[in-house]
């Protein structure tokens, strides 16, 4: 065979095509979970006392990290199906930041 032929073959999926694709069906489930969450959170505000502050602010500033990974690397879609549960975690952060003043 030669290096012609190899240099020509190009297969079906580059493996960043198919990553990008998994990366929004994973974000797709976040998107909807984001909503029912915040959902949730509306109906019973007793729900966001459970929450751990620290976990919760580490967990709300790695998806800030991730959204801007997202931004850098023009996953444009990604960036707008994270937006829901992000919006959620800081929902649950100042809600906590508001029950420890008390």
């Amino acid at each position: 065979m030669s290096l012609y032929l190899q240099q020509d073959y190009k297969p079906l999926f580059q493996p960043s095509d198919a990553m990008f694709t998994m990366l929004d069906v994973g974000n797709f489930f976040l998107f909807i979970s984001g909503f029912l969450m915040i959902h949730t959170a509306y109906k019973d505000r007793e729900v966001l006392t459970g929450y751990n502050f620290t976990g919760s602010l580490m967990l709300a500033i790695g998806i800030s990290f991730v959204i801007v990974f997202y931004i850098q690397q023009g996953f444009w879609l990604s960036t707008f199906l994270t937006l829901p549960n992000y919006l959620y975690w800081i929902v649950v952060v100042v809600s906590l930041l508001r029950i420890k003043r008390k």
